[in-house]
């Protein structure tokens, strides 16, 4: 016969309030990953700016200073909620992946002094792919879980999930643009280069930067690196 366990009514208000922290620490462990994420791509265009020649530095380093303030808004919700830090909370690995390529992809660039045509749109490239996977990322938290656990912490802000998802719903489409941005530079660059070239050689002709649109890992600038010997 199996023993009759009892259950204390009063403890199940902590049990389950225990697990409502437990979801909120990992909603925030991902908000923490993207904190990470924004930090090392502000890394990445403000090194990337102070190799580029204006007037494409300028907007270089717009985006930058975007990514920072995206890392500055998470940092403040992270701060707000006050949570201990808990430990073998991790990361997911497409998140993880994405911070770790994008600091390689910043110490590379440390390490070049001469960004020529090719080397620079090559980057650009990269930083187009980068961006596309920065809306996804955006999108797919906006889809999660986790942001309705972080919206329900600020409800006593007056601050509903709707309102809490447009500050989400901005950084999409702020990627977007970047990703627009990005393009509009490439395509800058292959003007210069087009018109250079044709004063040298009037046939030449250079390729729709559309054409190289492709999914990245942020590894060809390193491929690209060590064709160059640079």
């Amino acid at each position: 016969m199996k023993p009759i366990t009892f259950i204390n009514i009063h403890d199940t208000p902590l049990i389950g309030q225990r697990k409502m922290v437990e979801k909120l620490q990992e909603s925030a462990q991902s908000l923490k990953c993207l904190n990470n994420i924004e930090i090392e791509a502000f890394r990445l265009y403000e090194a990337l700016s102070k190799k580029i020649n204006p007037p494409e530095s300028s907007f270089i380093l717009c985006l930058a200073y975007d990514s920072l303030k995206c890392a500055k808004i998470i940092q403040g919700i992270l701060d707000y909620i006050d949570l201990p830090e808990t430990e073998n909370m991790n990361c997911k690995k497409d998140l993880t992946e994405i911070a770790n390529n994008i600091s390689k992809f910043t110490k590379k660039l440390s390490k070049t002094n001469n960004l020529n045509y090719e080397i620079s749109c090559e980057i650009l490239k990269e930083l187009t792919n980068l961006e596309a996977q920065l809306s996804e990322v955006y999108t797919n938290y906006l889809q999660s879980p986790a942001i309705k656990n972080i919206a329900d912490e600020f409800s006593k802000l007056a601050l509903n999930l709707s309102n809490f998802k447009k500050i989400f719903e901005t950084f999409t489409e702020q990627k977007q643009k970047h990703r627009e941005t990005l393009i509009e530079i490439i395509y800058c660059f292959e003007a210069k280069e087009a018109e250079r070239h044709r004063t040298m050689a009037p046939t030449f002709k250079y390729k729709n930067p559309d054409a190289w649109i492709h999914e990245s890992t942020l590894h060809s600038f390193t491929d690209t690196q060590a064709k160059e010997n640079i």
